[in-house]
């Protein structure tokens, strides 16, 4: 293959992955919002949408899409250049979230192989638990903000519309708190099972 062909290829499988994860981020951004109503809620949403993706099919699409989304990602990123401010956020926005999916899916599965149940508590204790609270709120916090992001430069970028990508970008803030919100009982603090609160603290240390 030529240059030109490698590089088409990798804009292309780049496109799909990201159509590929942007379907499912979406329905696990809805999941996450119903934590508003209670841990019992988003666990009964969650199961339902597990029956999909962790369909063995469906999750090995899913992890490739990772994979794929994360290395083609990355060599854009180092191959072309970045002048406008749409650009740049493109960028970094995409960087942010190739961390998160690296850690958060790496996460995920880890705890799967000692059994634990990756529900409502498995994400809810790092936001509950002292200290590593500190950490997970800018953590989940930022990566919702970097799918908006991202998704609105994108936006931008093919439209134009400065009116619409900012809508994209402040809804995505705005789900972030929400999000967050849910998880924290309005910020009030969720106990946890000590099964998932011995995993934070052993997992950091604490």
């Amino acid at each position: 293959m030529t240059k030109s062909e490698i590089s088409a290829f990798t804009r292309t499988g780049h496109y799909w992955s990201g159509l590929t994860l942007s379907v499912f981020i979406g329905f696990h951004l809805f999941n996450q919002l119903t934590a508003l109503m209670g841990a019992d809620a988003h666990i009964a949403v969650m199961q339902g949408l597990r029956a999909v993706y962790r369909h063995p099919v469906v999750e090995t699409v899913l992890l490739a899409a990772v994979v794929f989304q994360i290395t083609t990602g990355l060599l854009m990123i180092f191959k072309q250049q970045r002048s406008t401010g749409a650009e740049k956020i493109q960028v970094y926005s995409g960087l942010y979230l190739s961390f998160f999916l690296l850690v958060h899916v790496g996460a995920v599965l880890y705890g799967r192989s000692l059994g634990l149940d990756t529900n409502f508590y498995f994400a809810a204790a790092g936001l509950n638990v002292y200290p590593v609270t500190f950490f997970f709120i800018p953590y989940y916090l930022l990566a919702v903000c970097a799918v908006s992001l991202h998704v609105a430069a994108i936006h931008y970028r093919k439209t134009g519309s400065l009116r619409w990508s900012r809508a994209i970008a402040l809804a995505g803030l705005l789900a972030a708190i929400l999000i967050i919100s849910g998880f924290t009982n309005g910020f009030r603090w969720r106990p946890m099972p000590p099964a998932n609160e011995q995993f934070i603290r052993q997992s950091f240390g604490v």
